[in-house]
């Protein structure tokens, strides 16, 4: 997968899963930033390919199957899936990605999943796509967990706090930046910091 890509946008915002989310959703309330649909990533990180948006994964092999990948590339044989905060709160939605993305790459594609805390920042899509693009995307040094936004690991159940740890692990810089804005917060109830740096201890105990 690994090429280069010249940026044509002068500014990226914060991830939604579409274009009309991002718009709709509007400013971040915590930062003041803009969003911008995957979709709007995905033309940038892979141009001229054609990705299918939230349809049924339909017939393969002798099964029918009726899970919806958020983007799906045939040509690139590539499944995305943006996992908002309701993947961090219930252990059901857990075990239904890993069994979803189970299915998948067991027909031969490869899934990438983007955490809602993970912006694409160009350290990001290198890591996820091994893919460098020359011009700035989202900047590495804005956190993108807060308490008007309500999705801090505070608002996260105990294997979602895990998986989020799981996740942070693959992007040391931008744990590092949210941790700091949720010790910054100073009210641990809302923030939820020490909860997830215990889990980012212990995985690094592992």
């Amino acid at each position: 997968m690994k090429k280069d890509t010249v940026a044509k946008h002068t500014s990226w915002g914060f991830l939604r899963e579409t274009r009309e989310l991002a718009e709709k959703a509007g400013i971040d309330e915590d930062t003041g930033v803009y969003r911008t649909g995957l979709d709007e990533y995905l033309e940038l990180i892979f141009p001229g390919s054609i990705w299918i948006h939230d349809e049924a994964f339909g017939k393969h092999g002798d099964k029918n199957y009726r899970i919806r990948p958020d983007y799906r590339c045939e040509e690139l044989k590539l499944i995305v899936e943006f996992d908002g905060i309701q993947h961090y709160q219930n252990p059901d939605s857990i075990i239904k990605d890993r069994d979803n993305q189970n299915v998948y790459e067991s027909y031969g594609y490869k899934v990438v999943r983007i955490p809602y805390f993970i912006q694409l920042t160009n350290e990001a899509v290198r890591t996820l796509f091994e893919i460098r693009i020359d011009g700035p995307l989202f900047p590495d040094s804005m956190p993108s967990m807060g308490p008007k936004g309500r999705n801090t690991p505070a608002y996260c159940c105990p294997a979602g706090i895990k998986r989020m740890a799981e996740d942070f692990a693959r992007f040391p810089q931008q744990y590092d930046v949210n941790m700091r804005a949720l010790k910054e917060m100073n009210n641990e109830f809302l923030s939820g910091a020490k909860l997830l740096e215990i889990e980012m201890k212990e995985l690094c105990q592992r």
